[in-house]
This record gives structure tokens, sequence and C-alpha cells, in this order.
């Protein structure tokens, strides 16, 4: 295996990945919880304004990123680069209608570009992951460190905002909360299964780095104990000042959430550009 390329290096790219990660998996989540506990189109637009913000960060990033970057020595596939850099952009803009059909569009309408929305999502998602992946052992072994990253990152962003929705809306139902709640333990066990599939399935080598090696203590404390524990625990609690119809705590609560979260995804992705297993 080749060296691996220093955090220095590795910064933007995971960069790019997390706020494309933040923005995709936020847009699904926020779109189910309003589908779900019709929360209403302000929630949705507002959300979709917000994301489309994320991704215009995201796409500057990506435009700066300099040409013939590698991941473990091999170079990125020719054009991967801009093909992703075009998508991000595709996707941005579909956030942005979505969020003017919220404002001015029929139910009906709105729910149609939301899906839209999500499909430029997925597909940015996907170009990001052939954009990094062949580097990194495959398309599909980038996907599998991407898609439930995206759904966890973007459940917490999700239920964070819908809990400042109240301030709006207080006489909303806190039904979509709960849902919202329930999103997060679905994504965050969805990670865990997939992490620990990863771990099964990898060599020898790099499973002992992140077991008892070198990565031992990021994956542990971070990977595990931060993403996977601690963001169980704080949703946990969460769910109980949810369900005692407490939003302040509750509100808070998600804050923390998101912290654990990112606390956990970005050195998992980190871990990923430099052994090339996707947890």
């Amino acid at each position: 295996m080749s060296d691996p390329v220093s955090l220095a290096a590795l910064a933007p790219i995971a960069t790019v990945v997390v706020l494309l990660e933040v923005a995709a998996g936020t847009t699904v989540a926020s779109y189910t919880v309003d589908l779900i506990g019709k929360v209403g189109r302000g929630f949705a637009g507002t959300t979709a304004l917000i994301c489309a913000g994320v991704m215009g960060i995201d796409v500057l990033i990506e435009a700066l990123l300099p040409a013939g970057t590698s991941l473990l020595g091999a170079p990125l596939p020719p054009g991967s680069q801009a093909s992703l850099l075009h998508w991000s952009i595709a996707f941005t803009g579909a956030l942005l209608g979505y969020a003017l059909f919220c404002a001015v569009g029929t139910d009906a309408a709105r729910r149609v570009i939301g899906v839209v929305a999500i499909g430029f999502g997925a597909m940015a998602i996907a170009k990001c992951a052939a954009a990094f992946g062949p580097s990194l052992g495959g398309v599909v072994t980038a996907a599998v460190a991407f898609v439930p990253a995206a759904l966890v990152a973007g459940s917490a962003l999700a239920g964070m905002l819908l809990g400042h929705w109240y301030l709006v809306a207080p006489s909303l139902s806190f039904r979509p909360l709960r849902r919202a709640i329930d999103i997060v333990f679905a994504a965050v066990a969805f990670q865990g299964v997939v992490i620990a599939l990863v771990i099964l399935r990898s060599g020898t080598t790099v499973r002992g780095e992140l077991l008892t090696g070198g990565d031992a203590l990021p994956f542990w404390l971070l990977v595990i104990g931060s993403g996977i524990v601690f963001t169980t625990g704080v949703a946990l609690l969460t769910r109980h000042f949810a369900r005692i119809r407490a939003n302040q705590p509750a509100t808070a609560m998600m804050y923390v959430l998101i912290i654990s979260v990112v606390m956990g995804v970005v050195p998992a992705h980190l871990l990923f550009f430099q052994t090339g297993a996707p947890i």
C-alpha cells in the first residue's frame, strides 16, 4: 500500500464529501419528516435553502481542489472532479427550485420537486463515489462509506432544524420531532451494521491497524465512541425530551447530537482515505 496522504491534503477532500453528505442527507430526512409529520412548506423550504447554502460552500471548495489530486497513491479518474462539480451545481439548483416551489407551488408540486432534488443529491453522491472511489478500492466501496454517513449527518441536522421550527410554529405536534429522532436511530443503526461488516471483511493488516494498531485510538474513541455510542445516547435523551414535550432541551440535545455525529463522521472518512476501509 502506498504512503497515506497527509491530513492537511485530505482536509479539503473530506470537507467536500462531508458537506455534500450533509446537504443530501438533510434533504432526504427533512422531506421524510415533512411527509410523515405534515410539518409544512415553511420548514421544507427553509431547510432546502439552508442545504443550498451548504452546497454553495461545497461547490466553491470543489472548484478550488487542485487538479491531479490522488488518494493512496492513485490519481483520481480523468474528468471525475469536473463531473462531480457539475452535479453538485445541479443539486444546488434543484434545492433552490425546491425552496421556490415550497413558497409558491402547490403541495403536490413541491413534493414532486422535492423528489427531484433528492434525485439530484443522490446523483451528486454517486459522482462523489465515482470520483474518489477508484483510488480507494472502487466506486461501491466509496458509496458504502458515503451513504450511511449522509443519512446520519442529514438526519441530525434535519432534527435540529425541526427543533428550531417549533419557535415558528409553537402549536405543531411533537410527533414530527419524535419521527425525526427515529430516523436518527435508524441511520446510526445502519451505519453501525455497515462498519461491523467492513471490519469483518477487511484484510488482516487493515483490520489490525483499526482495531489494535496505530489507528485504533481515533477508530474506537471517535468513530465508534462518538459516532455510534455517544450519538445513540444523546438521541435517546432527545427522544425523552420530545416525548415529554420539552422542546428547548430537545433542541439543545440536537446541537450535541450534531457535534457527536461530526466527531464520528469526519475521522471515519479520514481513516477511509488513509486505509481504504469504508468505515
